[in-house]
């Protein structure tokens, strides 16, 4: 993949202007820093969207900070950015700031500068203290974002369907939709295995109702026995892939074709994250006909969960000369004016209290949507080395279950080697 940087040159001066919190309008934080040294901060992060929006801001942090220069790394995806990482971080070599999916930060925190509960960024950032590793807390999640099924307006309005509100709904509208049109029901770009994330990797969480779920199974030696959340979810996911209303072959196609062939009006839905919106707008033009709802993965009577990321967390290398100027930078990307703008251009939503998106694109949603907020969060050191251990991938399982592999026969495997693996390690 593109890896591509970007040098800005930005100031640190004695005064800060931070984010504008929950009940005051703007507050100023005062910091003295040495107005004559020149500092070069190195920023690493993986999303070109926001690549794309701090370089565009880089010339009003220049004004205002001429002390600093900093270097911004961007790479073309979370795999790169990780195996570049990791080699530095060998070398006691890793950037002053880093953008961390939440997955990593267990990976990188005896390098990470821990956070202060107490610090004004912390305590107005709504998910922060959410996500802890060891009761500590070393970084800042900069957007979140939910996941959606996309649907195309015009496909529900021809065919005389409405959104969906239980499982059972769902399968019975991707049938309607194979069975009377020559829409694609749902649009899957399995030859690159991550699409089928939205089913294989979160509805086990969603379906089993356990935000956690991913740290409590490493205290169980058959997790995905029948009556599992991972069980009970992979079962209904297998009715649906056996349904076959994922076209002709739906692992001989990527994502990138699918999503060429749903804004061409030739897929009725495709799954996807909050971050393909600004693609959508990009390619298409508009969002006139397009639609988005929470997958329901509930039966009738149940109150639907909506699965909710926090997102790009920024933290310091603990080990960095530059600490203080990597405080300001990150003050000021949090700052009211810089954070909203870019929360408008990415299209994320907020982890800051008092700053939120108005988009009108999330109005329609937010009047219709009845599905609670579900919130992500990754497994535990255990869960790592038993993921090392056992190469459990939800996503590679996908992937088997959509070429016609038994899902009971893949978790019977899992549960196996999840059993000697613990034992192995000694994990209780």
């Amino acid at each position: 993949m593109k890896k591509f940087k970007k040098t800005i040159g930005v100031a640190l001066s004695a005064m800060m202007v931070v984010s504008a919190f929950a009940g005051c309008s703007k507050d100023v934080v005062s910091q003295k820093a040495d107005s004559d040294k020149k500092v070069v901060l190195t920023y690493a992060l993986a999303d070109p969207q926001d690549y794309a929006y701090w370089d565009e801001k880089s010339a009003e942090f220049t004004k205002e900070h001429p002390n600093i220069t900093v270097d911004i790394e961007c790479f073309g995806g979370t795999d790169e950015m990780m195996k570049n990482l990791k080699i530095r971080q060998s070398a006691n070599q890793l950037p002053d700031v880093i953008q961390l999916k939440p997955d990593f930060i267990n990976d990188f925190k005896s390098f990470l500068l821990e956070w202060d509960a107490n610090d004004p960024l912390v305590k107005n950032n709504t998910f922060a203290s959410k996500f802890t590793q060891d009761d500590k807390i070393y970084g800042l999640p900069l957007r979140s974002f939910s996941e959606f099924v996309y649907y195309k307006k015009s496909v529900f309005k021809e065919l005389g369907l409405t959104i969906p509100e239980t499982w059972e709904d769902f399968i019975a509208t991707t049938k309607t939709i194979k069975e009377k049109s020559e829409y694609i029901p749902i649009a899957m770009g399995g030859k690159d295995v991550w699409p089928v994330y939205p089913f294989n990797e979160f509805m086990p969480h969603l379906v089993g109702n356990d935000e956690k779920i991913l740290t409590n199974i490493t205290k169980q030696d058959d997790p995905f026995k029948a009556g599992s959340g991972f069980y009970e979810a992979y079962k209904i996911i297998d009715e649906l892939y056996r349904e076959n209303v994922m076209g002709t072959d739906p692992l001989g196609m990527g994502c990138d074709q699918c999503q060429q062939l749903f804004e061409a009006n030739k897929a009725a839905m495709i799954l996807l994250g909050q971050w393909y919106l600004p693609n959508y707008l990009e390619r298409v033009g508009n969002a006139d006909d397009l639609g988005f709802f929470a997958l329901p993965v509930v039966h009738k009577g149940e109150t639907n969960r909506l699965m909710t990321m926090a997102d790009n967390f920024l933290t310091i290398n603990k080990n960095s000369e530059n600490i203080d100027a990597a405080k300001l930078f990150i003050e000021w990307s949090f700052s009211k004016d810089v954070y909203s703008g870019y929360l408008t251009a990415t299209l994320n939503n907020s982890t800051v209290a008092g700053i939120d998106n108005d988009n009108p694109l999330f109005k329609e949603f937010r009047e219709n949507n009845k599905a609670d907020l579900f919130l992500y969060y990754p497994g535990d050191e255990n869960y790592s080395k038993l993921v090392n251990q056992t190469k459990f991938d939800t996503k590679n399982i996908g992937q088997r279950m959509l070429a016609g592999e038994s899902f009971e026969d893949i978790l019977n495997e899992m549960n196996t080697a999840w059993k000697a693996s613990r034992a192995e390690l000694g994990i209780k």
